[in-house]
């Protein structure tokens, strides 16, 4: 879709061009009947007149369509700087912080194990119990 203004497909006869001088009246007879036959048979373009002639002011239609891409190109460039934002290597503290919590849990891991065998020395062992 090199043309971003066209949003109809390009196999369709139908132009957003003539969309629009259907809406204003500016369109042959021919043509009328062209659009109205694409309208038939198409649901979207069937709704896109719709929406299109919802529109109070038609001159000023160009205008909204600037407007809309111009917001959907601001939040799509919003989406990509959050996504950017979320990226772990742009974050080391979150690398660093969990790297920090699993060398405390083995170190606290060896501390108890370390306290409960000097805790019990006479606790006869595994290799006791088996001499027995």
């Amino acid at each position: 879709m090199a043309d971003l203004k066209d949003i109809l497909n390009e196999d369709d006869d139908l132009r957003d061009e003539d969309l629009l001088k259907y809406v204003q009246g500016d369109i042959s007879k021919e043509d009328q009947h062209k659009v109205e036959r694409q309208m038939a048979d198409s649901d979207f373009v069937n709704d896109a007149m719709e929406g299109l002639q919802g529109v109070r002011n038609k001159r000023s239609i160009d205008q909204y369509v600037e407007e809309l891409n111009r917001n959907l190109q601001k939040q799509v460039s919003t989406k990509k700087q959050r996504k950017q934002k979320r990226k772990l290597k742009d974050q080391p503290w979150i690398v660093i912080t969990v790297v920090v919590v699993l060398a405390l849990c083995v170190l606290a891991y060896a501390v108890i194990r370390y306290h409960q065998k000097n805790l019990n020395p006479s606790s006869p062992t595994q290799t006791d119990q088996k001499k027995n």
